[in-house]
């Protein structure tokens, strides 16, 4: 056991009772680029040279079905999409392919639905002849963490074809209130993928978050994306800075967030590794958070925990029946109304996304996180100002004005 899985003790979670027998998910989590997912834990590695590991982990995987993993660790519901060869589909899946309501979609039989034991996942996948990748994670005992990337395989037009329909389906049902799309983008995606998938949710009036990079992530953000959720790398991707200058996080986040929203997106949720989290929105930065205490362990899944955590609190906010805001930028293809996160919910926000992904560093593989999560709450600090060593806690600050009445955490 690590110090960190050690410090964060054996206490359940609040707020992870499993899902009600019979209740319909709600919330949709797609993956463009499954892969199997490989995790190889090393003392260290040792480049040039060969080394002995014991067996690797290896399990269907992917940003968006680790992300669907951890929701159902956290008690929701999901639907889980991609185009993944029916080999790797997973058991329950595969045996139970042929009673599929996906059986009468226009493409026949070629996706899977089955709810797992514990009632959080259904499987929802779409059969493809092409390849599964793999993704490599080699974990060294420092923490750190290595991770070779196979390339997607393209598939057929057909497959896409389906998929989109399978979402499309899937967004029509009453109870789905969120929609996730995580992990790399294809080259071979259709155009306009992005734009007909983000709009058919809008008109059911779900929320959409997209967590990708490069040009997918500037796709996401022109179709409209509710959220996007980047990370200080790919935020440097989109500025056009040196994505090692860690001082510039301010100017990053100005540069790069800013930009994302300029296109169309609605709210950035960007990550900075052990540095923390920050929202941005049409206003700016408006708050940090971190956890305040270092955690030793693999931080591979830390980002989809985040996303995990994002999609939960979605899902269970009700409408506020209040009046909405117009955001400052024209050209969205979002409504031209949105309704923006009151501070204490932005904090309330923060306080879960940053300990749901700090307990994910406490695990041995992607897609799962560690039931300490509710008492890591805890220990998240919260901040009005970005700093790589210790953020000014809320509770600290001279300034008494109501934008600092938030409660801080130490």
């Amino acid at each position: 056991m690590s110090a960190g899985q050690e410090a964060a003790g054996n206490d359940a979670a609040a707020g992870s009772e499993p899902v009600a027998s019979g209740e319909p998910p709600r919330i949709v989590s797609v993956t463009l680029s499954p892969a199997l997912d490989l995790t190889l834990a090393t003392g260290q590695l040792e480049l040039g040279s060969s080394q002995r590991i014991a067996a690797a982990n290896a399990r269907l995987g992917g940003k968006g079905i680790n992300v669907a993993r951890v929701l159902a660790e956290l008690g929701c519901g999901v639907y889980v999409q991609g185009p993944v060869a029916r080999e790797h589909w997973p058991k329950s899946a595969d045996r139970h392919a042929a009673d599929s309501p996906a059986a009468d979609s226009p493409a026949g039989n070629t996706a899977s639905t089955e709810r797992t034991d514990h009632g959080g996942l259904l499987w929802d996948l779409t059969d493809t002849e092409s390849p599964l990748r793999r993704s490599y994670a080699i974990v060294e005992d420092s923490g750190r963490a290595t991770v070779l990337n196979e390339h997607a395989h393209a598939h057929p037009a057909e497959v896409w074809a389906e998929l989109e329909a399978g979402i499309l389906r899937r967004m029509s049902e009453p109870a789905v209130k969120v929609l996730v799309i995580s992990g790399s983008t294809p080259a071979d995606l259709p155009a306009g993928f992005h734009d007909r998938v983000i709009a058919a949710a809008h008109e059911q009036g779900a929320t959409v978050i997209v967590d990708t990079s490069g040009p997918g992530l500037h796709l996401a953000a022109r179709a409209g994306s509710d959220w996007v959720k980047p990370n200080s790398e790919e935020l440097a991707e989109i500025a056009g800075a040196d994505k090692l200058i860690q001082a510039g996080a301010n100017e990053l986040i100005s540069a790069g967030a800013d930009e994302l929203i300029r296109a169309g997106a609605g709210t950035a949720l960007v990550s900075f590794g052990s540095e923390g989290m920050v929202f941005v929105d049409d206003l700016g930065v408006r708050l940090w958070a971190r956890l305040g205490r270092a955690l030793r362990g693999n931080p591979t899944g830390a980002g989809d925990a985040a996303v995990a955590a994002l999609a939960r609190w979605l899902a269970d906010r009700p409408s506020s029946g209040g009046p909405a805001e117009a955001g400052r930028f024209s050209g969205s293809r979002r409504p031209a109304v949105t309704e923006r996160l009151r501070e204490d919910e932005i904090e309330a926000l923060l306080t879960d996304s940053v300990a749901i992904s700090a307990a994910a560093v406490l695990m041995p593989q992607a897609g799962q996180i560690h039931p300490s999560w509710g008492r890591l709450r805890d220990d998240v600090v919260l901040s009005f100002q970005a700093s790589p060593i210790a953020p000014t806690d809320i509770t600290s600050s001279a300034n008494t004005d109501s934008h600092n009445t938030l409660k801080g955490r130490a």
